[in-house]
């Protein structure tokens, strides 16, 4: 059995120039001339192979058949390490030297249901990097299509293998490339992807993947984990919402932003200070991009049609408006695609999550994460009822809006710890925190209309009426939400 230790980059095929004079390519040893790999993916009918994360292929190049079985790998940032098996192909499946004898058997009862299942033919060109540090490393440069069912998904993509050195050989070598180059880490083999082809899947928005914390795991690795679950998030998103018009690709990245700078916030006590401010700062800016089109996805999807339904259709200024918010989003959407900062994503993934490899604690307090998880959650607590007193006490827009800030990463880190604390009494206060946060986000998008309407209506007094309309639509609403909100957390706090 070998261990493939590789990092996936995915790029645009029109960047394939700019990728080979690179100075990494141009520095690397050529090995031989391009060659074309024609690969045959194996399953049974009802895909039991997939549905156990085993891909089976055979591999054709030139006059050389191979046969290959690997098996799942975990995947963050595009670093994956995972078992692989690989043989000539003789015409029939041999699966005798796999020495795992679960999957030998496995693979070996369902031989008779085997059948192709697709194929991915691309052209493949293959370079030697010897890196500063000496890490050897392969550079395998992949550009074809994936075929299944007579559907075509094009194929372009670099691969880096190490042969010798550590994973953060790779990484460094991929935030070296991803400096000038639009490159993405993808977490998806071609084998996953040939089976959505085949199964007619699109891409669609990815929530943060479920993390198993222990309570006495160290904070720093807990950390680290979650951290990584929110960079699974974020990247999952970005390619959709370069090619997607589903606004839910671009609400999901937002969250992983979110997501993360609570992450940093939680776990500052045991992290270099510089380096949070750092990180908070960077994800705070990134998320601004998508702020705008965020914006008048909610206008067109959540608050325009919930106040036609209450006042009905035929409410000129509302329908005027709503058309006019659509035009917007299509412009807003095409600047978007066209922003730098867009092309940067992958870099910025693969950054944070080099450095998330290197980290260690700034602390000397090694704390059981229950009870640092416990403690933590007691500050955000105490800033949330802090909050939560002002906004009775006043109980105006800013206040209120105030309040959902300071709820919003106690809602993460609840999210975050919930495995480690007590289930009920966490639960409990879990429950009441997502009723106020929902309850008040009818203020955001009251304020999100304001925002969105305050620059598409300066000049107009047509729209200026609409907005004068929806506001007092809207203010009814309000308050019924505000005193949900409150007497929410009246229970907690």
């Amino acid at each position: 059995m070998g261990k493939e230790t590789e990092l996936k980059l995915s790029l645009p095929s029109v960047c394939l120039p700019a990728l080979r004079a690179h100075p990494v390519f141009v520095s690397a040893e050529k090995l031989g001339e391009p060659k074309t790999l024609d690969n045959t993916y194996f399953d049974t009918p009802d895909l039991q192979l997939q549905s156990q994360h085993i891909a089976l292929r055979t591999r054709q190049q030139g006059d050389v058949w191979l046969q290959t079985v690997k098996c799942a790998a975990v995947s963050v940032g595009g670093l994956s390490q995972r078992p692989e098996w690989e043989k000539p192909f003789t015409g029939e499946f041999d699966f005798d030297d796999i020495e795992v004898k679960s999957l030998r058997k496995k693979l070996q009862a369902l031989q008779p249901q085997l059948q192709p299942v697709f194929t991915t033919m691309f052209t493949r060109e293959t370079f030697f990097y010897k890196s500063d540090t000496d890490a050897e490393i392969l550079l395998m440069v992949d550009q074809g299509d994936i075929l299944a069912k007579g559907q075509q998904l094009p194929l372009c993509e670099v691969e880096l293998e190490l042969v010798s050195g550590s994973p953060q050989d790779l990484l460094q070598l991929a935030v070296q490339l991803a400096e000038t180059l639009p490159l993405l880490p993808s977490d998806v083999s071609k084998a996953e992807r040939g089976y959505r082809l085949f199964r007619s899947e699109e891409e669609s928005p990815v929530k943060m993947p479920p993390v198993a914390l222990e309570k006495r795991q160290q904070s720093l690795d807990a950390f680290k984990a979650l951290a990584f679950a929110c960079i699974a998030q974020w990247q999952a998103n970005v390619k959709g919402t370069a090619i997607s018009n589903d606004p839910e690709f671009i609400h999901q990245l937002r969250i992983s932003q979110r997501r993360l700078r609570a992450l940093l916030r939680v776990f500052s006590p045991i992290l270099n200070k510089s380096w949070v401010a750092h990180w908070s700062d960077v994800l705070a800016e990134n998320a601004r991009i998508f702020s705008d089109l965020r914006d008048l996805d909610v206008m067109c999807d959540e608050v325009l049609p919930k106040v036609l339904l209450q006042s009905g259709a035929d409410e000129w200024p509302l329908l005027a408006l709503q058309q006019l918010v659509a035009s917007q989003r299509d412009q807003a959407r095409l600047v978007l695609m066209d922003h730098p900062e867009l092309q940067r994503q992958g870099a910025l993934i693969l950054t944070l999550v080099f450095e998330l490899h290197s980290l260690e604690s700034s602390s000397s307090i090694d704390q059981p994460l229950a009870l640092f998880a416990q403690l933590r959650l007691e500050k955000l607590v105490k800033r949330a009822k802090k909050a939560y007193r002002l906004a009775l006490k006043s109980q105006n827009e800013d206040s209120l809006h105030q309040l959902r800030i300071k709820l919003k990463p106690l809602r993460y880190a609840l999210e975050f710890f919930m495995a480690v604390l007590p289930e009920k009494k966490t639960m409990k206060t879990y429950q009441s925190v997502v009723v106020a946060v929902r309850a008040l986000g009818h203020i955001n998008d009251h304020l999100v209309s304001r925002r969105v309407l305050t620059g598409l209506t300066a000049n107009d007094p047509q729209y200026q009426a609409a907005l004068a309309f929806l506001s007092g639509l809207q203010s009814a609403t309000l308050a019924d939400q505000q005193k949900a909100a409150l007497r929410s957390l009246s229970r907690l706090f």
